[in-house]
């Protein structure tokens, strides 16, 4: 099976994080940097591939999700 492709950036944005979890963008801000601070990156960027690893999501899945809300 090949592999999806992300649509846009590598980056997932608040934006995004709001539409995997359906909450409001304050909180999908607020999930960013507590991500972000837990891999101690120094960079206000966060990988979709990233945030898979931390939470232990799917990849494919998280990118198949992604990418209808993406153009």
């Amino acid at each position: 099976m090949e592999p999806t492709i992300l649509k846009g950036s590598i980056y997932i944005s608040p934006k995004d994080i709001r539409a995997l979890n359906d909450c409001g963008l304050r909180s999908a801000q607020k999930e960013h940097l507590m991500v972000r601070d837990a891999l101690e990156l120094n960079t206000k960027k966060l990988t979709v591939r990233a945030y898979c690893e931390y939470w232990t999501l799917d990849y494919e899945d998280i990118v198949r999700h992604l990418n209808r809300f993406r153009q």
